[in-house]
């Protein structure tokens, strides 16, 4: 989207008796961990993002139908930079996510030079990798009532399934956000 979700709130409303927790990323410290020569380079990038992943999900596609109403509400494929600014900290942050940045899309936003895919799909993997460091990270445990809030401009979030054959249910509000830069 072009103006992404700033967050979300969400509150547990089953809690499994193990697992179902999630685990959020720092992306600042994300960020401030790579080198400063990556973290130069990655101030010239821009990668493009979209929901493609979610319209076949599992083997499974959307209905055309739905599929063109939500390409007619929400454009496909947009230009975010890969390291952007916090608007209210104007700390500097890792802004990717694995399920909607097209891994071999990445390019110089100043330059609009396209990155050859091999170094795009290195440049990614890497980065997710980062997100992915315990040292970045906090593991939230959901209990019946609890409530979490997460900033999407500063963090990364992740849900375990590792709750089967419980369930976990969670009720969800997502916030409206700003153009990244």
């Amino acid at each position: 989207m072009e103006k992404p979700s700033l967050g979300s709130v969400a509150q547990c409303t089953l809690a499994p008796p193990i697992g179902g927790d999630t685990l959020f990323a720092d992306s600042h410290a994300a960020f401030l961990g790579l080198p400063t020569t990556l973290q130069d380079r990655l101030m010239e990038l821009s990668g493009i993002h979209d929901y493609s992943v979610f319209l076949n999900r599992g083997g499974v596609a959307m209905p055309d139908d739905l599929i063109e109403d939500l390409k007619a509400q929400i454009p496909f494929g947009v230009a975010h930079p890969i390291a952007r600014t916090h608007p209210e900290t104007h700390k500097l942050a890792l802004y990717l996510h694995g399920g909607f940045l097209r891994h071999d899309s990445l390019f110089n936003h100043h330059t609009q030079e396209p990155l050859s895919a091999s170094e795009s799909l290195r440049i990614t993997e890497m980065l997710l990798k980062q997100h992915s460091r315990p040292e970045y990270q906090c593991r939230f445990q959901w209990t019946e009532g609890a409530m979490a809030f997460w900033d999407n401009r500063a963090a990364q979030h992740y849900a375990v399934s590792d709750y089967y054959p419980h369930e976990r249910h969670l009720r969800r509000v997502t916030i409206s956000g700003s153009k990244p830069y």
